[in-house]
């Protein structure tokens, strides 16, 4: 436990240089995750769109010929 707190720690009570690189990384990787996880979930969107905009065509046309 003394050498995490140590790792953590500098002797003057301030945050180690490694410890702020290590949370700036995480913090950037969630960043660049939470985009493309954005990015996807729009584009999954609008391709589900298309297929649900092109069946229901094919629905009508289906419907139209039976009267």
């Amino acid at each position: 436990m003394k050498f995490i707190m140590k790792f953590i720690k500098s002797n003057k009570g301030q945050i180690s240089l490694e410890f702020s690189l290590l949370v700036m990384v995480v913090v950037l990787s969630a960043i660049i995750v939470s985009y493309y996880l954005i990015k996807t979930a729009i584009e999954t969107r609008n391709a589900n769109m298309d297929v649900i905009n092109q069946s229901s065509n094919v629905a009508e046309k289906s419907l139209s010929n039976v009267t």
